[in-house]
Formats: C-alpha cells, sequence, structure tokens
C-alpha cells in the first residue's frame, strides 16, 4: 500500500487535540503539539510547548519545549526554556536553556542511539522441501 516510499522533508504534525497511545515509528521528522503515550522512534523530534510524551523517546535529534515522563535517547538534546523532563537522558550532545527542569541524570555517551538495524534480530528462513 505504501510501497513508493519518498522521503518527505516536511515535518509529520500531531496537533494539540490529538492523542496517540502506543508505540510511534518514523523516519523523518515529527512536530507533537499533541500526546503521545508509549514509545517513540523517529529521526528528529520537536516537542511545542504545550506537546507531551509519557514513554521513552529514541531519536537522533530531541528538541523540547513542553513535557516529557519517561528515557531520552539522542545523539543531540536540546531542552528550551519551558522544557519539564522527567526522567534520563542518553545523549551525545546537549544543550540546556536558563528554565528548563530535569528530574532525572544526564549521560553523556558516543552512541546514546540503536539504530534500527541493531536492535532488530535477524529474522529466521523457512525452508520448504
Amino acid at each position: 500500500m505504501f510501497s513508493n516510499k519518498k522521503k518527505n522533508s516536511f515535518p509529520s504534525i500531531i496537533s494539540s487535540d490529538v492523542e496517540i497511545s502506543g508505540t510511534v515509528n518514523n523516519s523523518g521528522t515529527i512536530q507533537l503539539e499533541g500526546c503521545i503515550i508509549g514509545e517513540v522512534n523517529v529521526q528528529s523530534l520537536t516537542i511545542g510547548n504545550d506537546g507531551r510524551v509519557e514513554g521513552d523517546i529514541n531519536a537522533q535529534e530531541v528538541i523540547v519545549k513542553g513535557t516529557v515522563k519517561g528515557t531520552i535517547k539522542a545523539k543531540k538534546v536540546v531542552l528550551e526554556q519551558s522544557a519539564n523532563v522527567v526522567g534520563d537522558i542518553f545523549h551525545d550532545t546537549i544543550s540546556i536553556q536558563e528554565g528548563a527542569s530535569i528530574q532525572g541524570s544526564m549521560t553523556q555517551a558516543a552512541k546514546p542511539v540503536v539504530s534500527n538495524t541493531e536492535e532488530k534480530e535477524p529474522k529466521k528462513e523457512k525452508k520448504t522441501a
């Protein structure tokens, strides 16, 4: 159904009236103004002032203006003035603006994000006679 995937330079926008429960996977960019309850696996995530994530985030880049309750694992993390993070942050680089709130630990790691190919086990081939 979606076999003709093209790389999209536009972000996927989750508006303020949307709440998603479950795992969210996206190979591009998400602009979150609503709420995600569950794991988020994405290339780039921007959480707007009213945006909220209740779950773990795995990304190359995370910009937080809103609220995160869970672990952030990202190569680059930016916590803006209005950010409120309750959970641990694993990062390569981090930027924290004055006024951002963090309740948790921060750990610098050269490879804080596990790529999708590294975390999946190889599929077993079915042999037929």
